[in-house]
């Protein structure tokens, strides 16, 4: 009664009753604006656990914890990001802690696309419509390289060679792991077959290809520097050329479309709100734009760079279509 009473009163002027109405309008409205701005500007209420599926140490390990010291010294979000290490079971356990969670943000993930491999490979009960991708804060890719006294000088010669003599070399991969992928995928792209032998860490891969015991070998783009001779890199499998190595060329730009930047992927459960994950990829993209961090990246021979959350989630689900493919031929 006491608002009816108000409007009576001001009702003989025009501009007094627009006046009441939006009045009126603002008290009849503000609880549900007053609750989503709240819960903005709250987020985050408490810490950020970071579920990362590795033991400590590792490069997604390291990159976590890099990131959330940055985001905490700039003040750029209000709680700090604790890594929380969630090995095993191809990343099933980690996802599982984070289904633990609520969606709301406060537990979220860090890891890359191994995390595709094991959804390619069905070995956990989790795909991509678990998670919100809330971006990628840069990543790292591998090379091809051959034995440095091998007759292939380019990637273009290697690939005639295959086309015409399928089988004909030998390519030193461990089944499952990502070397196996990621030759796959080049494989079905540019229409040629390799045999396999296997090895199961970058060390085996090496001592392969030295003692000539396999012609084609995938190492990270590290790897390959830290090993200053015995190797000849034939493509890199990143966006763009590396600096390091100016006269090797992408996949891509040879007009094959095969990318693995495996890159530093940030995921949310799929519920997380909209305004949540925009703070979160906010930090995240100051982040990796830090100096020191763009430091941290170049010294370890990454790219630094920032993909949003909508594009990273496609490039994910071209990346899944062509891990399925070759998952299908060892299953």
């Amino acid at each position: 009664m006491q608002t009816l009473s108000i409007i009576t009163v001001v009702g003989r002027h025009f501009r007094g009753l627009a006046f009441a109405a939006l009045a009126m309008s603002a008290l009849a409205l503000p609880q549900t604006g007053a609750v989503q701005t709240a819960g903005a500007q709250e987020f985050p209420s408490e810490p950020i656990r970071v579920i990362v599926p590795f033991r400590p140490g590792g490069r997604t390990d390291v990159v976590a914890r890099l990131m959330g010291e940055t985001i905490e010294e700039n003040g750029w979000l209000s709680q700090p990001m604790v890594v929380m290490n969630t090995d095993g079971g191809a990343g099933a356990n980690a996802v599982n802690q984070m289904r633990r969670g609520e969606a709301d943000g406060h537990t979220i993930m860090h890891w890359h696309h191994q995390s595709l491999i094991a959804m390619a490979m069905n070995l956990g009960d989790f795909d991509l419509s678990d998670f919100r991708s809330i971006g990628y804060t840069g990543g790292g890719s591998p090379v091809w390289a051959v034995n440095a006294d091998s007759d292939f000088q380019t990637i273009e010669q290697l690939i005639d060679h295959l086309k015409a003599n399928p089988r004909s070399l030998v390519e030193a991969v461990g089944i499952g792991t990502i070397p196996h992928f990621v030759g796959g995928m080049f494989a079905n792209a540019a229409g040629f077959e390799t045999r396999y032998v296997t090895a199961n860490s970058g060390a085996d891969r090496l001592r392969l290809l030295l003692g000539g015991n396999a012609d084609i070998a995938l190492f990270a783009a590290s790897e390959y520097l830290a090993q200053g001779e015995g190797l000849r890199a034939l493509v890199y499998f990143g966006r763009e050329r590396l600096p390091e190595m100016p006269d090797v060329p992408t996949a891509t730009e040879l007009g094959y479309d095969v990318q693995w930047a495996n890159p530093n992927w940030w995921l949310a459960p799929a519920d997380t709100p909209d305004d949540v994950v925009t703070a979160l990829a906010a930090a995240l993209e100051q982040a990796i734009n830090d100096p020191d961090v763009v430091d941290y990246f170049v010294n370890h021979t990454l790219e630094p760079y920032w993909t949003d959350g909508d594009e990273a989630m496609a490039v994910a689900e071209r990346t899944l279509d062509a891990l399925e493919e070759v998952a299908a031929t060892i299953q």
